[in-house]
């Protein structure tokens, strides 16, 4: 298949009808015509054959205009999509850009790396074409005849080895040494043997530029700077809220805050919050579905419990807060003062606020002023009362958000709290018929397992 597709394109860029057609669409083609020479192109590449280039055409132009238009060819002969798609899966996608040798009529060769001519434009490895000159292409397989480079480089990767190759080699394709690393005078290579199951590795000095093999990986050694945008995000009532820069693992929570100023007037000290989200967990090594797999895995929870045990996990990786009283970050002797931040935290300092939210069976819900002292049933009074299908009153503290039953003892209403009334459930003549219903089917089938226990 490939074969025919090669042939065919060969004939309808050399052809005599289509090239005269071309001629007559194609500017670019009449200036082929006028002053051109030949070049041949052979090896592993989309289409063989010679053809006419500019005599002012780097060997880069040549190619890649050559590989375009043939593929333009090869596509424009399909009829329908399902020609289009067969003929993509015979084209040839990937060439060699190293390694391509350069035969000249004069009896001249050259080792042409346009890999290397597009990272530092060294128009040695992409020279002039001249008349009857020969490209042969390697094959690509990267697979085998490959090396690997990482550590101390600006781009690590796997590259095609060509015959020749230095260290010195490998690190430019690498994009050069990485200047966010110490101390990179030296270099690991790891050889395997030929059958793959022995592996010699040594270091040797990158000033020695020791010649390479295929398969060979190597790892520039340095000291990888630790520096980053290390910052938490302070907002609410502080002087000068924004991003805090701060120390890999050594800033505390009481440094972030003088950074910031300091806290207002308005500042709700004691409900401020550290909050630690998901973004403090980015890890290739860490996710949410591996880390609820870990923690159920030996679990004894039963079917209830695993459901609010989710609840609380998916809290968790959300926001997660870290349990500081900043109230107390500024006493030297408070284990408050040394708690260090992280990067991605947020600290949020609420307004002060002088109000309780009443909501839920009352008849008029809202907002209430705060008064000093007073219990849940003042709010209750000032939101117009109970509604008639009042049931149960909880309190839920404004900060943790735990909610406590009205009944319970020394529950002291605070700013921000929020009261709410729970509704009771209608009991309708078919509801209580429905529950008798079930309490009989039940009471007989108790009654049933006593007749046969009776009787055994």
């Amino acid at each position: 298949m490939k074969l025919l597709l090669t042939t065919i394109i060969a004939i309808m860029i050399l052809g005599d009808v289509t090239f005269a057609q071309e001629q007559k669409n194609n500017s670019s083609n009449n200036i082929l015509t006028q002053a051109s020479i030949s070049v041949t192109i052979g090896g592993s590449f989309i289409i063989n054959g010679t053809f006419p280039a500019l005599p002012y055409e780097r060997v880069d132009q040549f190619i890649t205009r050559m590989y375009n238009q043939a593929k333009q060819n090869m596509l424009s002969i399909a009829k329908d999509l399902k020609t289009s798609t067969t003929i993509l899966k015979n084209i040839n996608e990937e060439y060699a850009i190293r390694g391509i040798i350069l035969k000249r009529a004069s009896g001249e060769e050259k080792i042409i790396d346009l890999a290397k001519f597009r990272l530092n434009g060294n128009f040695d490895n992409n020279p002039y074409l001249k008349n009857d000159d020969v490209l042969i292409f390697p094959v690509v397989n990267i697979k085998q005849n490959f090396f690997y480079i990482e550590g101390a480089v600006n781009s690590p990767g796997t590259f095609m080895f060509v015959d020749g190759d230095k260290l010195s080699d490998a690190i430019e394709l690498a994009q050069g040494l990485n200047k966010a690393y110490e101390n990179i005078e030296s270099a690991e290579i790891s050889r395997l043997s030929l059958d793959g199951t022995k592996m010699n590795s040594f270091v040797v000095n990158i000033s020695e530029n020791v010649p390479l093999q295929r398969g060979d990986r190597i790892r520039v050694l340095g000291i990888p700077s630790q520096r980053s945008d290390y910052y938490v995000k302070v907002l609410g009532e502080v002087n000068l809220p924004g991003n805090i820069p701060i120390s890999k693992s050594s800033t505390t929570v009481a440094e972030v805050i003088k950074k910031a100023g300091g806290f207002t007037k308005l500042a709700d000290v004691s409900r401020a919050e550290l909050i630690r989200g998901a973004n403090a967990f980015e890890s290739i090594l860490f996710s949410e579905q591996l880390e609820q797999l870990q923690m159920l895995r030996m679990s004894t929870l039963i079917e209830e419990d695993s459901l609010y045990f989710n609840i609380d996990e998916k809290l968790r990786f959300i926001r997660g807060n870290g349990l500081v009283d900043f109230t107390k970050i500024f006493d030297e002797n408070s284990v408050d003062n040394k708690f260090l931040v992280q990067q991605y935290d947020v600290i949020y300092v609420p307004t002060k606020i002088d109000l309780v939210y009443v909501y839920g069976q009352v008849n008029n819900a809202g907002y209430i002023k705060f008064s000093e002292g007073k219990d849940y049933s003042y709010y209750i009074e000032k939101a117009g009362g109970l509604g008639e299908t009042a049931s149960n009153i909880y309190i839920i503290k404004n900060k943790s958000r735990s909610w406590k039953s009205a009944e319970e003892d020394n529950i002291n209403i605070e700013p921000g709290d929020y009261i709410w009334v729970s509704k009771k459930t209608p009991r309708t003549f078919w509801y209580n018929l429905e529950q008798a219903s079930r309490i009989a089917t039940v009471v007989s089938a108790i009654a049933t397992i006593i007749v046969l226990l009776t009787r055994i």
